[in-house]
């Protein structure tokens, strides 16, 4: 991995569900988690507003999938991997923010948790990449994406 980057693959044994794994690297910091999804929920919400110029500010494009909430699944009871991209500044840079974890099925300090949050900036024309690398990782022609950072 370079400087600053995210690297997505894609795992499944049938045709709609599968496991999206994220390794995530700046500068001395790395962290990998990994969580389930429907691969065409992805496809027709996530990489389509990637794709969306501009970003929005308010509501990002923002992946996220862990364990969820039985009562109310729109809601995660645990976060394993959460992506999220939005303007940065005035220049047209992109913050992209990544929080990883691993699971717990009694307690954080019972199954010694560990999460990492993980920022840097990227550009529109590499996020345009990234987002047909990672359509091509979901339909399993690619074995995986990677999100360049840029140099602070």
């Amino acid at each position: 991995m370079g400087a600053s980057e995210l690297q997505v693959a894609f795992w499944t044994d049938e045709e709609y569900a599968g496991q999206i794994t994220a390794t995530v690297k700046s500068g001395q910091f790395s962290a990998r988690g990994a969580a389930w999804f429907d691969r065409t929920h992805v496809k027709s919400t996530f990489l389509a507003e990637l794709r969306t110029f501009p970003l929005s500010a308010t509501n990002p494009p923002t992946l996220e999938g862990g364990f969820w909430n039985k009562g109310n699944p729109r809601q995660l009871d645990q976060c394993h991997l959460r992506i999220s991209i939005k303007p940065h500044d005035s220049r047209g840079k992109l913050l992209v923010h990544v929080d990883v974890s691993s699971e717990v099925w009694k307690t954080p300090d019972a199954d010694l948790q560990n999460s990492a949050t993980v920022r840097f900036r990227t550009e529109y024309a590499t996020l345009d990449r990234f987002a047909e690398e990672f359509e091509q990782v979901l339909d399993g022609k690619r074995e995986f994406a990677v999100l360049k950072g840029i140099a602070n």
